[in-house]
């Protein structure tokens, strides 16, 4: 498999035994088996990018059915930062961003890319004090809403406020995205931007529980 693109088991792990377990029906872990993921065994070591790509797209047919596609893979994001900060070693990283606040923990954020697969490289710039641009080399999935709903859930859980991210140039692999914040309650992030976030992935739209 040398290389290969390749996705590691703590980040199957995260999305679908943490986060989507009690959601998943039995056509849906059947499609998943088809597709190579069995629930029921021990998980492999490594998933191929293909694999994991897949596995996404069966669980936002199944679970979000009926919802645009652009909806379904940020709420997929979203769930799988709560799944990722739910593992052991996702609750030590949760405890550290809630102490650096939001800034400082989406800087911090390729750590978590890095450990989830072996195929995405991040730059990161400061745009502001409460305002990142993120690059990702291969964003692992086929819908760049994906990668802005962790990443809005994920400052969300650090502490900010308002939270709006902007995917830019997706290519089919590579994606920019722009993440702005608010650090108090009653301060707002520019309309626009709230604008084009919402519509880019409904950010503020969560499917019910």
């Amino acid at each position: 498999m040398t290389g290969d693109k390749l996705v590691y088991a703590g980040t199957v792990e995260a999305l679908f035994l943490k986060a989507l377990e009690n959601r998943l029906t039995p056509a849906c872990r059947l499609r998943l088996r088809e597709a190579g993921l069995d629930l029921e065994q021990k998980l492999t070591p490594t998933y191929t990018l293909e694999q994991w790509k897949q596995f996404l797209r069966i669980a936002a047919d199944h679970i979000y059915a009926g919802m645009p596609a652009e909806a379904a893979y940020y709420s997929l994001g979203e769930r799988f930062i709560d799944g990722y900060f739910s593992t052991l070693f996702g609750r030590a990283l949760l405890g550290m961003a809630r102490l650096l606040g939001p800034r400082r923990a989406l800087t911090q954020a390729r750590l978590c890319f890095r450990t989830s697969t072996n195929c995405s490289e991040v730059r990161i710039v400061e745009r502001g004090p409460s305002e990142v641009e993120f690059w990702l080399t291969d964003i692992g999935a086929d819908q760049p809403t994906f990668v802005a709903g962790a990443l809005a859930r994920a400052a969300e859980l650090s502490g900010g406020q308002r939270v709006a991210v902007v995917p830019e140039g997706f290519d089919g692999q590579s994606a920019t995205y722009h993440v702005r914040w608010s650090e108090q309650a009653d301060s707002a992030v520019s309309p626009e931007l709230a604008a084009r976030g919402t519509a880019a992935g409904q950010a503020s739209t969560r499917p019910p529980a």
